[in-house]
């Protein structure tokens, strides 16, 4: 395993057959003009024959260094061999950090388990994110329930327009993060970004925006979706109030998912259900009403330098930064 620089790293994952949306450039830019506690740092297995390559995140916390890995770049997606994975993450654990913790949204592959879990890794005590998503075929008809069928009905009464944005302007990412903040303060939920972070995500052109607008050319929702090798998947998407009583995020799934079959997308991944027994069931509940296929990701796991770390991150985690289990 080898530490290399970020444009080393961008580079070689051009060739790889799958790169989530969490280790692109865009992601990185956003992330890295967001928070300066935030420091990169990117690793591939073998530069003269690489098979895996990860960009991870390093804080500090209470005396302690963390590595936070959203994921992995692999050669190629369909995973063949265990010691791919057991080797990467083995020498990743060497590395100086006392934590390591690793989300992955590759689609569940026991192999994956097996090699990490050789390299030593565990599923953390409580996890905070599901494993689980929603994957559209767009070569076949999306059948809708009941409920998705009324509201689109009941956005057609309302004359809107959707815009699928390739290229968006300073205007187009002004008029979305208006939206999206006006979403978070009704849901009450903590602002954590800005426009010029916003700005920085769309620098890489594999990140698309859709819009929709009213009678009045009013922008009223809208949805960011990164898309690479023929899968789309979706990143953020916000409504405003006055979207929310024309049921225009119905309206502009159902257009997106459209507009994303006829440029010849494949796949549409929801990115992420959180399935649950709470008010955040809701979310579910929408995303599920459009019938695809139940997909498991690969998830959480985590490696601790002491045994000790693993009751500190879930106490952390659960009762000092308030997140919520599932």
């Amino acid at each position: 395993m080898q530490i290399i620089d970020g444009n080393t790293f961008f580079a070689l994952t051009q060739t790889f057959e799958y790169v989530p949306f969490t280790q692109s450039e865009g992601w990185w830019a956003m992330n890295s003009a967001g928070n300066t506690e935030n420091r990169f740092v990117f690793f591939a297995d073998d530069l003269s024959k690489p098979q895996i390559a990860c960009m991870g995140r390093t804080t500090r916390k209470f005396g302690l260094k963390m590595l936070s890995i959203e994921g992995e770049c692999l050669l190629r997606e369909n995973l063949t061999d265990s010691r791919i994975i057991r080797n990467f993450y083995r020498e990743i654990a060497q590395t100086d950090s006392d934590i390591f913790e690793v989300n992955s949204s590759l689609k569940y592959n026991m192999l994956y388990e097996i090699g990490i879990r050789e390299a030593g890794y565990l599923r953390p005590v409580g996890l905070f994110s599901t494993a689980l998503t929603i994957l559209f075929d767009l070569q076949k008809p999306i059948v809708y329930d009941k409920n998705w069928q009324k509201n689109l009905r009941k956005a057609g009464k309302y004359y809107l327009d959707f815009k699928a944005v390739s290229q968006p302007t300073e205007k187009d990412l002004s008029d979305y993060f208006t939206i999206h903040s006006q979403m978070r303060a009704h849901k009450k939920f903590g602002e954590n970004w800005s426009l010029e972070m916003l700005k920085k995500l769309f620098l890489d052109k594999k990140f698309q925006l859709f819009l929709v607008e009213n009678q009045e050319k009013e922008r009223i929702a809208g949805l960011i979706t990164f898309v690479r090798n023929n899968v789309a998947t979706s990143i953020f998407s916000a409504t405003s109030l006055e979207g929310r009583k024309k049921s225009a995020s119905y309206f502009l799934f159902d257009k997106t998912f459209k507009a994303c079959a006829k440029n010849g997308i494949l796949h549409y991944d929801h990115g992420r259900i959180s399935p649950a027994a709470h008010k955040k069931n809701d979310i579910f509940l929408f995303k599920d009403g459009a019938k695809g296929e139940y997909v498991q990701y690969c998830g959480e796991f985590s490696f601790y330098k002491k045994q000790i770390y693993r009751l500190l991150m879930y106490f952390v985690k659960k009762y000092l930064i308030k997140r919520v289990e599932v």
